[in-house]
């Protein structure tokens, strides 16, 4: 496998559905593909609406459906009724068993927009009942090809709604990631010759990371976000870095040092340990783990599957998602891993009764349980629990490199 492969892997993508600014176009609710039987299905629900103001009524049953954690049903008997009360500004979301006791009373107040007040709501709704952060208020960001020779940097909110650029460089700029505050995103820039790290903060506006090129590859933010991994060539040589985020390059820390290709860096949840791609072993890309602060050899992580093993994605409950080759294709693998991290156990394919999902880079949301992956017609959603999978974005040109963002607040 190339060097370009391992850097930069390919986007393959046609897509077909003319939509945002004739670049992109929304994935409907109504084209969620079931592809799988739901051994574990989820509550039904049903919203009952109750405020004046339809527009939000609106949003709230689209975070319903889009949130992937209920069958939402129009009417009849569920496992929970829904109905809010108020206003934008201050409003009561009530939720009932299916006996009509209520359960939950949640005050939603101080959103200043329709979109925010639904987000904030599905998800506290989601917290109440699943204990977990929600989805809704997170936003994903991918790369869309512009033209032949260019392609750009985008953002969308979790629905793959209110689609927005980050830049206009009229160039290359590839492989965005996520801050850990999901205040701003790091991408590669390429300008002639050169390749550099830039941060685009989202009130601040972006800066260079990194000025004297040579970069290849992402570079990505410890948890802390305190310090920045990446990938750098220097003397013909393709290494993994590390250095503090606000310092240059001159406090450069070398992880790795070999002819080995080395790409696609990701933390660990509690920022101890570096995942990523190396074609070390017998010149074909496998996922690796080292401690990046104590020193000491990377390890191949045993256990995993497929001839080549990219684009890694770590969950915080210590699951690794990846792009696995197997049968001259890249599927969506998922594994647990050990106390360790040396090796992995593969979970179903992440989707019960479903054998594969086809598709690269793999980025887990915040609730652990699904992952957007990038297909041959687009980016889509893909629910680890059930096995369903929905058209997030598509458009006239390649899409893809998608990042799900924490929850943002």
């Amino acid at each position: 496998m190339g060097q370009e492969t391992i850097i930069l892997l390919p986007l393959i993508i046609l897509l077909f559905v003319e939509g945002f600014q004739s670049l992109f176009a929304q994935g409907s609710s109504g084209g969620i593909v079931v592809t799988a039987d739901a051994k574990n299905a989820n509550p039904t629900l049903v919203f009952n609406g109750g405020l004046s103001d339809q527009a939000l009524s609106a949003k709230i049953l689209s975070d319903f459906q889009h949130c992937g954690w209920f069958t939402v049903l129009k009417s009849g008997s569920a496992t929970y009724h829904v109905s809010a009360k108020g206003n934008l500004q201050d409003f009561t979301v009530t939720v009932s068993n299916s006996a009509g006791v209520t359960i939950h009373s949640i005050p939603v107040r101080g959103s200043k927009d329709v979109d925010t007040a639904a987000h904030t709501a599905v998800d506290a709704v989601l917290n109440k009942l699943f204990g977990i952060q929600g989805i809704c208020r997170s936003k994903i960001v991918f790369s869309a090809q512009t033209s032949p020779k260019n392609r750009e940097i985008y953002v969308c909110d979790f629905d793959g709604s209110n689609i927005q650029p980050l830049t206009k460089h009229n160039t290359l700029s590839v492989h965005p990631v996520w801050a850990p505050d999901g205040k701003s995103v790091i991408y590669s820039f390429y300008e002639g010759n050169s390749v550099n790290l830039v941060q685009h903060n989202f009130e601040l506006g972006s800066r260079r990371l990194t000025k004297d090129g040579g970069v290849d590859g992402i570079g990505s933010l410890s948890p802390d976000g305190k310090t920045l991994a990446m990938i750098l060539k220097r003397k013909n040589q393709v290494d993994l870095y590390l250095r503090p985020l606000e310092a240059g390059n001159n406090k450069l820390t070398q992880l790795t040092n070999g002819k080995a290709l080395e790409s696609s860096p990701c933390w660990s949840p509690d920022g101890e340990k570096l995942c990523f791609v190396s074609d070390a072993k017998n010149g074909r890309p496998v996922l690796c783990v080292i401690d990046p602060f104590a020193g000491g050899e990377a390890v191949v992580i045993s256990g995993l599957v497929g001839s080549e093993r990219v684009a890694p994605s770590w969950a915080s409950d210590n699951r690794l998602a990846y792009s696995a080759k197997i049968g001259g294709k890249y599927e969506l693998r998922i594994a647990k891993l050990s106390s360790d991290c040396k090796s992995g156990v593969m979970e179903e394919n992440g989707v019960p009764g479903k054998d594969t999902f086809q598709g690269e880079d793999p980025s887990w949301a915040p609730d652990n349980r699904h992952v957007t992956l990038t297909k041959s017609d687009g980016i889509y959603v893909i629910d680890t629990r059930l096995g369903v999978e929905r058209k997030l974005v598509s458009g006239t040109r390649k899409v893809g490199q998608s990042k799900w963002s924490p929850i943002l607040k």
